[in-house]
């Protein structure tokens, strides 16, 4: 059978080369050109990461599946195939989109020649500058997944990466004004030219850009998913702009520039789905969010759409700001935030985080630590212990008593919000933002049974914990599954807000 699929797989590898092969050679149109290459290089991802997991798992790049029963030894930073790939398939492609500069002399047309001495060299240099950074944002993603470097460092490595991206724009004159909404017109004009701070604001495009995506993760599929739907809501918005064909050519040239970086990493992107689709049979790594989140940020600066490509990131907005406290360390958070698996349903469930570990005493400590086991007994977030603390050893003769919980009502909430506990050692930022994000429904907080206002634990800050947290356990596939909804719901609402909304803030589509 093995040899079967072998065969298969490499008649479809070389059907599929000899077909690109006779468009490549044949198609006059660059795009056309790129179409074939992306999909050559989907079949190539997909048939070159079976062939090289074990390669992979030699050299120690393994891991377990923590959220399956039978606990597979996987390969990791798969990712890095599917860049290496991309990174060929646009090294090969770099003479096409100059192809007629270079017939020009072998034709010998006069015209022709002419328009070979207006040879568009800062658009080579925007096109190589662009795979410089994100081929240095593989090599730091690697290195990442190999070295597991502090976040603390990894932080600042998108904007270094982007630098070279940043020489490019200056050079070519880009431009640093923005055009202010309408209803502020009357404060600060139509233009504000931002200056150095416009490049500052790119290479933060470019950080939130590979972190949100990273940040978003740590089940089958999700990081592919959410870098795939928002590509693809990335070359449906450049189509639109080559099919209209209404906003002159400077706008065309960039958005198929940015369709020439966007499709191949389709191509791979999906070549690697499916073996990352749930049960997964490889690990990404970081190296792939660091390449998704810098190939957004090339086509968003170098194509001049960075307001429209953020408007794509609308979960990846939320979802930051929703982690933002743990991020910032108002709350604790720990290295792993992603849902906990429940081995007795096989489903996933919303992962927690102790507040305040420190003072808890025997009993209440003795309460988390058995949650999970007495869940079937403990009907609300607070219960009593009906026991005094000489009994706390003979837990079979504890009776436990189920009381009603702290209204989550706005009421309650408004009269726990204004007095912090002097036993609680969570900072005061820490503690507001505990009871805002309860009272908005977006975690579920667990509280002292005695005090009825000391936080014990809380569900992690994550959009994947709120979903489970709205709709109840699922398994691992259907929680891929509803993120790629959310995403894709998302990516519909950023186009009605660009392409309708858009004439209430802006005189023109910009």
């Amino acid at each position: 059978m093995g040899q079967i699929s072998a065969v298969t797989a490499w008649l479809i590898l070389t059907s599929a080369a000899g077909a690109a092969f006779l468009i490549i050679t044949t198609a006059d149109d660059p795009v056309i050109v790129n179409i074939c290459f992306s999909v050559l290089a989907g079949i190539i991802t997909w048939y070159a990461i079976p062939a090289l997991s074990e390669i992979f798992i030699k050299a120690g790049l393994k891991g377990m599946d923590l959220s399956k029963k039978s606990k597979n030894i996987l390969p990791e930073s798969m990712g890095m195939v599917a860049g290496l790939i991309y990174l060929v398939t646009m090294f090969v492609f770099i003479p096409f989109p100059f192809m007629r500069w270079f017939t020009a002399t072998r034709d010998g047309d006069s015209q022709e020649l002419n328009t070979l001495l207006t040879f568009p060299n800062l658009k080579l240099a925007e096109l190589l500058s662009a795979l410089l950074s994100i081929q240095s944002m593989v090599f730091l993603g690697f290195a990442d997944d190999v070295l597991d470097i502090r976040w603390r460092f990894k932080m600042p490595l998108p904007a270094i990466a982007s630098i070279p991206l940043l020489m490019v724009y200056w050079v070519n004159m880009g431009v640093t004004h923005i055009v202010v909404p309408i209803p502020l017109r009357f404060i600060f004009g139509q233009l504000i030219d931002l200056g150095a701070l416009y490049y500052v604001y790119m290479a933060m495009v470019a950080i939130f850009c590979t972190h949100s995506i990273n940040i978003m993760a740590g089940i089958n599929g999700v990081e592919v998913v959410q870098s795939l739907v928002i590509a693809c809501s990335i070359a449906v918005n450049d189509s639109l702009f080559l099919n209209a064909n209404t906003s002159g050519a400077p706008a065309i040239e960039t958005h198929r520039f940015s369709l020439y970086f966007i499709l191949p990493f389709i191509g791979v992107s999906i070549g690697l789905l499916t073996h990352n689709w749930y049960p997964s049979s490889v690990f990404i790594g970081d190296t792939y969010c660091y390449f998704a989140g810098m190939t957004f940020a090339v086509v968003g600066i170098l194509a001049h759409y960075s307001k429209t490509l953020l408007l794509f990131f609308i979960p990846q907005i939320f979802n930051f700001i929703l982690s933002a406290p743990q991020l910032f360390r108002l709350v604790p958070c720990p290295r792993h935030r992603v849902p906990r698996y429940n081995r007795g349903t096989n489903l996933m469930e919303p992962s927690r985080v102790v507040l305040d570990q420190e003072n808890l005493d025997a009993d209440v400590t003795w309460r988390i630590q058995h949650q999970y086991q007495h869940r079937s007994l403990i009907k609300s977030p607070s219960f009593s212990l009906s026991s005094s603390p000489a009994n706390l050893d003979n837990r079979d003769s504890t009776t436990i008593t189920t009381t009603e919980p702290p209204s989550p009502s706005l009421s309650f909430a408004t009269k726990s919000f204004l007095i912090r506990p002097s036993n609680c050692k969570l900072s005061l930022p820490g503690w507001y933002s505990i009871k805002i994000l309860e009272i908005l429904g977006l975690t579920q907080v667990e509280y002292d049974a005695r005090t009825g206002q000391l936080p014990l634990e809380m569900t992690n800050l994550t959009i994947l914990n709120l979903i489970l947290l709205k709709t109840g356990p699922m398994s691992e596939r259907n929680l891929t599954i509803s993120v790629m909804i959310v995403q894709t719901i998302c990516s519909l609402v950023a186009f009605f807000i660009r392409y309708r909304l858009v004439a209430f803030v802006y005189d023109v589509v910009s």
